[in-house]
């Protein structure tokens, strides 16, 4: 893998989410607008489909994104590979579990996975890898970097950390949240959600320059 530290990842971040501005609006608007329909109805939001919507829309949401911003930057090397889906599911559940185990037990561990396992569903997308070899794959090209990409999946989360203090001191804990607070914490957390997977994708194009003969031009 390329060397790069903090700074260059957050200004590749920059560049993966100008490669596709519109996707990025779509699914952030996607995400934050039915979870706040859902807190603001009466009685807290009894309607589960607003939460079907919204968990369908943040399973593959990253899916969708990833593939668009993989064909933009050249780094696409899989279009025509079946099973792509379902390994991004399956690496998703599985990474994800282990991640918040992680975070639940002590926050250091689940950050370390965090960042060791950040381009797993980069490399399913571009690649078409396997679950399996999607996380091995992540972990060997990420080996020595955690430090810097954990700092920068922090800088990242901050939208999260605002939603959090957010919800702790403006939104009731029990029944219907006022609709702007919400609004603007829902706003807040998955601009982070967002934007976490374009850090992923920025994260693997260091890693992917020699496939990518285009890459060196657009991000030039």
């Amino acid at each position: 893998m390329e060397d790069f530290d903090t700074s260059m990842i957050l200004r590749r971040t920059g560049e993966m989410v100008r490669l596709a501005p519109g996707a990025a609006l779509i699914f952030w608007l996607a995400l934050a607008l039915p979870t706040t329909a859902l807190s603001v109805l009466p009685g807290g939001g009894s309607d589960a489909r607003f939460a079907f919507v919204g968990g369908i829309i943040g399973i593959f949401g990253q899916f969708i994104v990833s593939g668009r911003v993989a064909r933009r930057a050249g780094l696409m090397q899989a279009d025509n590979v079946p099973g792509r889906a379902g390994s991004y599911a399956l690496l998703s559940i599985v990474s994800g579990l282990a991640i918040l185990l992680g975070i639940f037990l002590l926050v250091l561990p689940g950050l370390y996975l965090l960042a060791r396992w950040s381009i797993g569903v980069p490399i399913v997308v571009a690649e078409g890898k396997g679950m399996g070899a999607a996380l091995g794959g992540s972990w060997t090209r990420t080996r020595g970097k955690a430090v810097p990409i954990c700092l920068a999946f922090l800088v990242v989360g901050t939208g999260l950390v605002a939603s959090v203090v957010l919800d702790l001191f403006l939104i009731p804990e029990y029944g219907p949240a006022p609709p702007v607070p919400m609004l603007a914490s829902n706003l807040l957390a998955y601009g982070s959600t967002v934007l976490s997977w374009f850090l992923a994708m920025a994260i693997y194009s260091f890693s992917a320059r020699e496939a990518s003969p285009q890459l060196e031009q657009i991000f030039a």
